[in-house]
């Protein structure tokens, strides 16, 4: 416990720190913010830049205040945070705003949400029935039609010549006849079946993981996450000037029902993220500064080589680690739950 924040554990999932910034401190800071623009204001009767700070304090005493709240804060939320260990799951949200009177001390009190602990459940529970990549000669003959319907051809029929033509225009290779082209179609659906198959099965693990552990994702961070995904969205339209309510309109789509996608994606994603941070801390799963450096050397590779602050930046190199970390944790949960069916298939 600090003198300066005082912690409640409100639920599972919700804390409350109610700060106390020292009088001193916060009229030092306003009489710094003050001082510094008076050197900006304009009022008649005075040059530029020579305003004294007492008439500074009389025109913009209450907004010099508040910014100088607005600049301590953080600072003293931030410190809190670190000393509690605490990892906020959306940002901290203020319950109040309080009184700023010079020569008193401030109290404010914030609410922060935080993830639960969350136990992993019986993995071996999981039974998930497989999906048959069987190919059926209907599916062939179906490909073919397609085939046909969508490519110009001098031969009408499908036979040994029509397939030597679209292999021939097609660029397909080891097509000689009707025969090889059925089993390079066969091939090419249960390649696809199998891809399909495969991520259904790990979308179904995931989900019946996250079930076993009693993953419950606070609501506060779903919507936190969601309005991440909006403001992406936004900007990435934005950047391509792409008018929000032409793009809407031609998905057939609301904002209500995009909303409803983005909270729905979100919660599914910060389950997903939570149940491999469970599952990499109970397997004892880690990257050693090694491995990272390896890592981060890779992805200078795969960006031409230059050389970015990012490549140093402590936090950046941590946020790889993480990642890597809940990759590794991804593929070990498939080996235990799928087995020799997994075998790291992408």
């Amino acid at each position: 416990m600090s003198d300066t924040y005082k912690r409640t554990d409100v639920s599972k999932d919700t804390i409350e720190l109610t700060i106390t910034i020292p009088g001193k401190n916060f009229e030092d800071s306003y009489n710094a913010i003050a001082k510094d623009q008076a050197k900006d204001l304009d009022i008649k009767g005075f040059r530029k830049g020579q305003v004294p700070e007492d008439i500074v304090k009389k025109n913009l005493g209450d907004t010099v205040k508040f910014e100088t709240f607005e600049k301590l804060a953080p600072l003293y939320i931030n410190t809190a945070l670190t000393q509690e260990k605490i990892e906020p799951a959306a940002p901290p949200v203020y319950k109040d705003l309080p009184k700023l009177d010079l020569g008193k001390d401030i109290e404010f009190t914030i609410t922060v949400t935080i993830m639960p602990e969350f136990k992993l459940g019986n993995l071996k529970k999981i039974k998930i029935e497989k999906e048959d990549t069987e190919v059926t000669e209907k599916e062939i003959e179906d490909s073919l039609k397609e085939l046909k319907e969508s490519q110009k051809t001098e031969e009408k029929e499908i036979n040994d010549k029509w397939a030597k033509e679209i292999s021939e225009m097609l660029n397909l290779e080891k097509v000689e006849d009707l025969k090889s082209l059925k089993k390079l179609i066969k091939d090419s659906l249960k390649a696809r079946k199998e891809h399909l198959a495969l991520h259904g099965y790990q979308d179904k693990v995931l989900e019946e993981a996250v079930k076993l552990s009693n993953i419950e994702i606070p609501e506060s961070a779903v919507k936190f996450e969601a309005s991440e995904r909006e403001n992406t969205f936004r900007y990435e339209m934005d950047q391509r000037g792409v008018d929000l309510r032409d793009f809407m309109k031609a998905q057939n789509l609301t904002f209500e029902k995009m909303r409803e996608m983005w909270e729905k994606d979100a919660k599914e994603a910060l389950e997903v993220d939570t149940l491999l941070n469970i599952y990499a801390k109970g397997k004892d799963i880690k990257i050693s500064d090694e491995e990272l450096d390896k890592r981060v050397e890779e992805i200078k590779k795969e960006q031409g080589g230059k050389e970015i602050d990012a490549y140093s930046n402590p936090q950046w190199r941590e946020y790889i680690r993480s990642v890597e970390i809940k990759q590794r944790a991804f593929q070990k949960l498939m080996s235990e739950v799928m087995g020799e069916d997994w075998d790291h298939k992408d």
